[in-house]
């Protein structure tokens, strides 16, 4: 039987957070075609076959299957939500597919707090996102802008 663990994300506060504040790497992978395919099919979308299909990937000239770029933007989706903490509301995020992430590679999650603000009586912090892979090629650039709870508030 499959066990799964439920644990809610801390509380991250505004004031616990400094610029240039580098959070903890999260490591997923390696990635296989499985987590692929069980992305799309949470997504029903499996139009392009060669995210899971070799030989069409092949035929259309890649090197292989690709994992998909919203599938890996959901991954650094997650771990961002994570990083900030349960009680903050993310109100922009954003992200470029600039490389391939292919089976066996390994996705690591990096996030640094760029930049924090108040502006209106909201306390905003902005993240630089990326995800590399196991050879330090940045394949997923990204940013994050979110509103976080003030201690004592």
């Amino acid at each position: 039987m499959f066990k799964v663990d439920m644990v809610e994300p801390p509380v991250v506060y505004f004031e616990d957070l400094s610029e240039g504040h580098e959070f903890p790497p999260v490591t997923k992978g390696p990635m296989m075609v499985g987590h692929q395919v069980r992305w799309a099919g949470a997504c029903d979308n499996y139009e392009s076959e060669f995210h899971h299909d070799e030989y069409v990937a092949k035929a259309a000239g890649l090197p292989g299957i690709l994992l998909s770029g919203p599938f890996m933007a959901s991954i650094l989706l997650t771990t961002t939500t994570k990083w900030l903490g349960r009680d903050a509301r993310l109100v922009r995020f954003f992200d470029q597919n600039r490389g391939a992430t292919m089976p066996r590679d390994t996705a690591i999650m990096k996030g640094r707090v760029k930049r924090k603000y108040e502006e209106g009586g909201n306390a905003f912090v902005e993240l630089e996102l990326s995800i590399t892979n196991q050879r330090g090629e940045v394949t997923t650039p990204g940013s994050a802008l979110a509103v976080m709870p003030r201690r004592g508030a």
